[in-house]
């Protein structure tokens, strides 16, 4: 059975800029990282969370088993994990985002996580809300 998360991509001292897809951020598109080995299969959906806009932002879809052997970050021993994904939803300006609450879900709830399991009625409510200002 397919699984939901809330990912998290940047954090409050380093958040992605307003307009990530077109300034340099659009890799994560492509691959997410993390700092373990995380629970993540290939078909799961993964709702992403702009840490310091607390919004969320794009549905993507894993497609590959989570890996330590692919260079995917700048910063590889923090992140040393990584999922390739395929995006299924964007909203390319964080300024038109909706705000984490409006899936249901406190923004607290991503505090020291990168990431966390949605419910199906979550992961519902937030491609509702992204598929209402998305591409």
């Amino acid at each position: 059975m397919r699984a939901h998360w809330l990912k998290g991509i940047g954090h409050a001292r380093a958040s992605l800029p307003e307009a990530w897809l077109t300034e340099g951020r659009a890799s994560i598109l492509d691959r997410t990282g993390f700092p373990r080995r995380p629970r993540i299969e290939p078909g799961d959906r993964l709702v992403y969370y702009a840490a310091g806009w607390r919004c969320v932002f794009a549905v993507v879809e894993a497609v590959g088993e989570p890996t330590d052997k692919v260079r995917h970050t700048s910063n590889p021993a923090r992140w040393p994990w990584s999922i390739a994904v395929e995006p299924l939803l964007v909203i390319p300006r964080l300024e038109n985002a909706p705000p984490v609450e409006a899936i249901g879900v406190a923004a607290r709830s991503m505090s020291q996580q990168s990431h966390i399991r949605l419910t199906e009625e979550h992961y519902t409510r937030a491609v509702e809300a992204i598929a209402g200002v998305g591409i």
